[in-house]
């Protein structure tokens, strides 16, 4: 008889991730993938995890650069261009004083997700606000080619990141409403983070989609 194998992760792998912090930069994804800012440049000023002080005078650095991982990020660029693959470099740290490492990436990229979050706010805004076919939704923001008779009607992702949306955006929709006019709250929510508002819901949700606090 075979032996039983565990799904979970070796326990090395779970104590690495446990002690793995995200930490968001100021600058956005398109700013970050056309120039890698140099180590020091974006440096945490504090360790998320412990509190340590990144440099104080006559001491040692705390937080120390620690390579970097590579990541790639989906979506249009900009509202209206067309969507493409980039590949974020992300900085990495270690704290010296608790173990913890601190993994910076630009504001706009959601933890385990492949989509940039301007590009989900973007798709949730085409299709719960400008009620656009998902068909439409997806050709304006995935570089994936339709397969199969479904994805030529439907776009599964569309529920899924409605669904998530508190840890997305921090957003809660009501849950009883249909999951596209869920979907159309949590793009006004997206919306009203931009920076400057006054266009087209799709267009200020997918520049206030990088100024929300996603989980």
């Amino acid at each position: 008889m075979l032996a039983h194998r565990s799904r979970r992760a070796p326990r090395s792998s779970l104590e690495t991730r446990s002690r793995q912090r995200i930490v968001y930069s100021e600058l956005d994804v398109k700013s970050w993938s056309r120039a890698v800012p140099c180590c020091a440049g974006v440096r945490p000023s504090r360790c998320p995890a412990c509190a340590a002080v990144s440099r104080e005078p006559g001491k040692p650095l705390v937080i120390v650069g620690h390579g970097q991982r590579s990541r790639s990020v989906e979506g249009p660029p900009a509202p209206d261009e067309q969507p493409m693959v980039r590949d974020v470099r992300a900085r990495r740290y270690r704290c010296r004083a608790c173990g913890a490492i601190l993994v910076v990436v630009p504001r706009g990229i959601a933890r385990c997700y492949r989509y940039a979050l301007t590009a989900i706010a973007w798709a949730l805004a085409l299709w719960g606000s400008a009620r656009l076919r998902e068909s439409d939704v997806r050709l304006r923001t995935s570089t994936a080619k339709l397969a199969g008779a479904a994805s030529a009607t439907r776009w599964a992702s569309l529920r899924r990141w409605t669904r998530r949306a508190d840890v997305l955006f921090g957003a809660a929709p009501n849950a009883a409403e249909t999951l596209r006019a869920c979907a159309a709250t949590v793009a006004s929510f997206a919306a009203a983070h931009a920076p400057i508002i006054g266009g087209p819901v799709p267009v200020d949700a997918f520049h206030g989609a990088a100024f929300c606090q996603p989980r």
